[in-house]
């Protein structure tokens, strides 16, 4: 490794029991994490919380088989390791009550000085749900904007995906160790980010996931970004988690609104009603982080003020606006006129949708914005 003194941040990071409060109990009575290594076992145990059990963890991990293991698989798999001392240590992390000793990373280091959005939601989306989460991602990272995500099944999934499709790229915070990627069936999402964007945990490399660490996941993934966007949420979500992180670290809380009687808009509705700002299109977004003068220029502005994509409509989405008003139409009668498939007649819809030109009313049905 570069930095002797890393070692000891990655030692006391893998001793159990030990967590932030201890951590910094122990950095105040001897200034640094090398500091806390060379004090004895009767040192030690005088600070408030540290047990015999966990001074004895402290004097002996250097030299044990499972710490050096660690070591060698941080050389040999290219993993970057940061600590908060590191000139590349995300600055908003940094700033949260209590910021990760360690990060464990893959990737485009890059990306760390990129404005950062995150974009959350249910494991169990709806259709309509993964298409604007996918849609967003892209919107945003076309803009030059990083997408963060929790690499889950179901939004987290369409969050990344939509990201790795424009150049701002994208970063999965895990809830495991690098080497044990979860859920499985998203290694080849893992191993693509990993290459192209980064995958990012606080978790010692060999750590198999647990229910414990997706709340501490959760805070990363708010802690990193200026705002949190919450596509799809049931009434008690992990996703609503991460919201009240956000809020506790004076972060942006965004959220996509759904119908009433459906599941998975409960959670987000309730968020907009408690304060969220709620979300059309990305244009939302960022007016409300005021980052227009650092996002990347992609075009004109339409009438309605929003930047439109790099690419013209579609001929299959000007099919569908000629076809709406300021009548409100139902998404089955927009299928049987345009003789186009409903899987195709979702996706324009949702890419309309997040251009500013159309918004959806009670019911499924669309209508054409003035102007």
């Amino acid at each position: 490794m570069k930095h002797e003194q890393k070692k000891y941040y990655i030692a006391l990071n893998m001793i159990c029991g030990l967590g932030q409060v201890l951590i910094k109990r122990l950095f105040e009575r001897f200034s640094s994490a090398k500091g806390v290594f060379e004090a004895s076992i009767a040192l030690l145990i005088t600070v408030p919380g540290v047990s015999e059990r966990i001074a004895g963890d402290i004097k002996n991990i250097l030299t044990t088989d499972v710490f050096n293991k660690e070591i060698q698989d941080i050389n040999t798999e290219g993993i970057q390791v940061l600590c908060p001392d590191d000139v590349l240590y995300p600055a908003l992390l940094k700033e949260i009550y209590d910021p990760p000793l360690v990060l464990y990373l893959k990737g485009d280091l890059s990306l760390l000085s990129k404005i950062t959005v995150s974009i959350v939601g249910c494991r169990r989306a709806s259709f309509n749900g993964l298409g604007l989460s996918a849609r967003i991602a892209e919107a945003l990272s076309i803009r030059g904007i990083c997408v963060v995500s929790g690499l889950a099944r179901g939004i987290d999934t369409a969050a990344h995906k939509g990201a790795l499709k424009q150049s701002g790229g994208t970063i999965a915070v895990l809830g495991s160790g690098l080497k044990c990627v979860y859920p499985r069936e998203n290694k080849y999402l893992f191993d693509e980010i990993s290459r192209k964007g980064i995958v990012m945990s606080e978790f010692p490399l060999n750590t198999t996931p647990h229910s414990g660490n997706f709340p501490r996941r959760n805070r990363i993934i708010s802690g990193l970004s200026l705002g949190v966007v919450v596509v799809e949420a049931a009434q008690r979500s992990g996703s609503l988690i991460t919201a009240n992180l956000a809020l506790s670290q004076n972060r942006e809380v965004f959220a996509m609104p759904g119908a009433a009687n459906s599941v998975n808009a409960k959670g987000t509705n309730k968020l907009i009603k408690e304060g969220a700002k709620l979300v059309e299109n990305v244009e939302d977004i960022i007016e409300e982080l005021n980052v227009s003068a650092y996002i990347q220029d992609i075009g004109p502005k339409t009438d309605e003020g929003t930047v439109a994509l790099r690419c013209d409509l579609k001929a299959e989405a000007m099919k569908l606006l000629e076809s709406l008003s300021s009548e409100p139409m139902h998404i089955d009668s927009l299928v049987k006129m345009s003789s186009l498939s409903a899987s195709c007649v979702y996706k324009n819809l949702l890419d309309l949708q997040l251009k500013g030109i159309i918004r959806e009313v009670e019911g499924k049905r669309f209508i054409k914005k003035e102007g």
